[in-house]
């Protein structure tokens, strides 16, 4: 089978993509056919057996335990380092609460950050005193000069360092392994949030030595809202309190007493709290197999390169537009300016057109994420959309009224 060929089929699968230039993965990707069907399959599961059936939950259970298998296979990870979570942020929460933290205590972190991995630390600060330390990363920085600038704020005081493997405003990739490297020497962990690396770039988190690592379903992997998954690091599950806990938490049924005792799981299912969306697993399950028994992810990964670098190539021909995302081996987000236009404005010009893209508020940019499912003409239908707006005055495009 050709790679067109190939293409043809996926875009049938994600009827989506058939009708728009999507070109937004990095929030929310496609949802494909087989994963529509999947989540309907569960749900009709619940409806006609009830969502208390012995035969639901044993069904059910399989699905999560595949969806574990598939995303430890993913990472290159042991299914026990994989906690099940509802999306990147609770990932994050997991790792920068589970610390006895005291006054003094430090952080450091980068300006490249998402809330998501931002605010839960602003909690440490107001409630626990811990000292926060945000680095300047600039566009131009190297992954040296980045790496120097983290390892130059930290002190004997500092526990965490937390960053992005990719990060979502600016597009940089930055050095996993280096960075976890640098600060293992100085006896300092990393979390890092995932949100725009899962399922677009090649991941080996074992080889990575990466201590704690958040991951979302909906992005990159294309799977439901509410499904992400949590990695940690074999030898620091030891190290990590579960903050919240429930019967999912427990090592089995009755595992604890009236003294204040119980059991946590094994592994990194002691991260895991309580009922979740059933029909999500069915779906995620059914998501996963489609991505790599079906697809590959070698090809995946090799196309989310090829339309990256077509898209810069074409944005890079038009006269007005800056690209912020640095050149060299990043992921599949761009961002750029359009001299003059507004961009929350430019997204909902393009969105009349059927071409997805997105705005972002630091910096004030927009933001293209290149699929594995996209084709050139996505991107040409972008480009000759961005060409036409500056054919217009920038009052003219519509207003966002939220």
């Amino acid at each position: 089978m050709t790679d067109n060929e190939k293409l043809e089929l996926i875009r049938e699968a994600m009827p989506v993509t058939q009708r728009k230039a999507y070109l937004n993965t990095g929030t929310s990707g496609p949802l494909a056919r087989v994963t529509h069907e999947a989540i309907h399959a569960g749900s009709d599961l619940d409806f006609t057996e009830g969502r208390a059936s012995f035969q639901g939950f044993m069904k059910t259970r399989e699905k999560i335990e595949e969806t574990r298998q598939r995303i430890a296979s993913l990472t290159k990870a042991d299914p026990t380092q994989i906690a099940l979570t509802h999306n990147t942020t609770t990932g994050m929460n997991i790792a920068v609460q589970g610390f006895n933290w005291q006054p003094g205590d430090e952080v450091v972190t980068t300006t490249l950050e998402h809330e998501g991995g931002l605010f839960p630390l602003y909690v440490l600060r107001h409630r626990y005193g811990v000292v926060l330390k945000i680095v300047d990363i600039g566009l131009e920085d190297s992954p040296e000069t980045i790496l120097a600038k983290l390892e130059a704020e930290i002190s004997p005081r500092t526990r965490l360092l937390v960053f992005s493997h990719v990060a979502w405003n600016t597009g940089i990739r930055l050095p996993l392994a280096e960075i976890v490297a640098m600060g293992h020497r100085h006896h300092v962990l990393s979390v890092v949030d995932a949100a725009q690396s899962t399922g677009a770039i090649p991941l080996d988190l074992p080889a990575s030595g990466v201590d704690f690592y958040a991951m979302p379903g909906q992005k990159w992997l294309c799977g439901p809202e509410g499904t992400g998954a949590f990695y940690v690091r074999q030898d620091r599950i030891s190290l990590l309190n579960p903050t919240f806990v429930g019967y999912l938490s427990m090592r089995g049924p009755g595992d604890w007493d009236y003294t204040g005792y119980f059991h946590p799981a094994e592994g990194a299912k002691r991260y895991e709290v309580g009922s979740r969306f059933r029909p999500s697993f069915w779906a995620m399950t059914a998501n996963l197999a489609w991505l790599e028994d079906e697809i590959g992810w070698p090809w995946i990964y090799d196309r989310i390169q090829a339309m990256a670098g077509y898209a810069r190539q074409g944005l890079g021909q038009i006269e007005g537009v800056e690209i912020l995302t640095p050149s060299g081996p990043q992921a599949g987000l761009i961002s750029f300016t359009l001299a003059g236009y507004d961009p929350a404005r430019v997204v909902l010009k393009l969105a009349e057109d059927d071409i997805v893209i997105r705005s972002l508020g630091h910096p004030y940019c927009l933001r293209v994420s290149t699929g594995f499912y996209n084709t050139e003409a996505d991107i040409d239908k972008l480009t000759a959309g961005l060409r036409h707006i500056q054919t217009l005055d920038p009052d003219s495009l519509p207003e966002l009224n939220y």
